[in-house]
């Protein structure tokens, strides 16, 4: 492709090509240009090159290459691997962005160089009616947010701008996780203390899928479990810059366990909470003991699914 890129819009796809020509199509729209748009087919059953030839025959700025099924991790690492832009945007072949993405977020990175990791807004919407939009009521963090991000994750991969070498020397995503992976580098990047920050516009619509919202909840709170699993000996060295960071991981991990239902995990993680915090985790561990007898009566919610639950009933009930 002629001219310089800044960006690459990394988009990859398993048999979505029902989906993946309005993710580009979203891209094109954008208000700069200097990009390039990396399609990875991971393995699709129908192969995308085809059709991305026969609907973008002069686009000089979009590539395709094929892969054989590694998964949503291991599609993007190979755009990492084949990205010329010095930033790159991860977005997913069913999601959009808006137009003033790529240019907001370019010039908040290249005007605040302290902030290593850009996010934005984002909203919801449903099925094939991107105009049919829900807000996300996540919360906003800013600067060093790696005890707020234990508890979940309030970023959505497609509403994040990034530094290419920042996500390569993390190691990119991790291809053991099939959920969750983009929760597991953010940590990564808040271990390392890069600093994270907010561009409170939407520049970005996460599509809500009918009976597959992150629809298997106890899977997915398993995995939350197996991240912060993963990464607690290095959450835990933080403990001279963060204080309060002990207490606050094993608070995290009992409830994601709680959550889980993995009730000998949560034994074994409450003894040690307690053996490691002492006395500071006096009241969060009585707190915890309450959902935990809470929990005997009835089943703790995800409460990301109950929103997104109260998307598709708010909309039943209108329609």
């Amino acid at each position: 492709m002629k001219g310089t890129v800044d960006i690459s819009v990394i988009i990859p796809c398993y048999n979505s090509l029902q989906f993946v020509g309005d993710a580009i199509d979203s891209v094109l729209q954008s208000t700069i240009s200097s990009f390039e748009i990396l399609v990875v087919d991971d393995g699709s059953n129908e192969p995308v090159a085809p059709f991305l030839n026969d609907r973008y025959p002069n686009v000089g700025n979009l590539r395709c290459i094929r892969q054989e099924n590694r998964g949503l991790s291991g599609a993007r690492n190979t755009g990492i691997r084949e990205a010329l832009g010095e930033f790159l945007v991860f977005l997913d072949a069913d999601d959009l962005i808006l137009p003033d993405k790529l240019r907001v977020q370019l010039e908040f990175l290249r005007s605040n160089t302290t902030i290593h990791v850009v996010y934005s807004l984002s909203e919801w919407f449903k099925g094939d009616d991107p105009e049919q939009t829900f807000p996300v009521r996540f919360p906003i963090y800013e600067g060093d947010i790696l005890t707020n991000l234990l508890y979940g994750n309030f970023i959505h991969v497609n509403s994040v701008m990034i530094p290419k070498n920042l996500v390569i020397d993390a190691g990119g995503f991790d291809e053991s996780f099939k959920e969750l992976e983009d929760w597991d580098l953010w940590l990564r990047l808040a271990v390392s203390d890069f600093q994270f920050a907010c561009v409170q516009q939407i520049l970005s619509k996460v599509r809500v899928h009918a009976g597959s919202m992150t629809s298997d909840q106890l899977k997915m709170n398993r995995t939350m479990v197996r991240v912060l699993e993963k990464n607690k000996t290095a959450i835990l060295k933080n403990s001279i810059r963060l204080p309060n960071i002990k207490a606050a991981f094993y608070k995290a991990l009992l409830n994601f366990c709680l959550l889980a239902n993995l009730q000998k995990a949560f034994r074994i993680y409450f003894l040690e909470a307690n053996r490691e915090v002492g006395s500071r985790f006096l009241l969060p561990g009585i707190k915890i003991l309450l959902k935990r007898i809470r929990s005997v009566f009835y089943t703790p919610v995800n409460q990301t699914t109950k929103e997104l639950e109260h998307v598709w009933k708010d909309n039943r009930a209108a329609g």
